[in-house]
């Protein structure tokens, strides 16, 4: 296995746990999570998006913002720099943009 399998094979086993946990566990429980998407979604997109370190990095800064102190809300994982070094979508512009563009299907109140 090449360095690039390697990591995509042990990030793709994570994402296998993360699954195995929604499908088991996370129906057992009353919803709680104060986010959009969940942190397991959260978890997913990160992996699959940036790899094993990085995605595993956001995940736990993210579960880090579970609790009581954090109000929660629409919360994406961050987009990829542009070649030259731009995000594509400012946060800033998000933070004003219309509901449909912060991919919330209603406005909140």
């Amino acid at each position: 296995m090449t360095g690039g399998r390697a990591r995509s094979a042990a990030a793709r086993g994570v994402i296998f746990i993360i699954q195995l946990y929604r499908n088991t566990i996370s129906p057992l429980r009353l919803p709680s999570c104060r986010f959009t998407p969940t942190c397991s979604q959260y978890a997913v997109d990160a992996l699959t998006e940036y790899g094993l370190i990085r995605g595993c990095w956001l995940a736990a800064v993210r579960l880090c913002k579970c609790g009581p102190w954090h109000r929660g809300g629409w919360d994406p994982i961050p987009e990829r720099a542009s070649c030259d070094g731009h995000r594509t979508v400012e946060a800033d512009d998000l933070v004003w943009a219309s509901p449909d563009k912060r991919g919330e299907s209603k406005p909140r109140v």
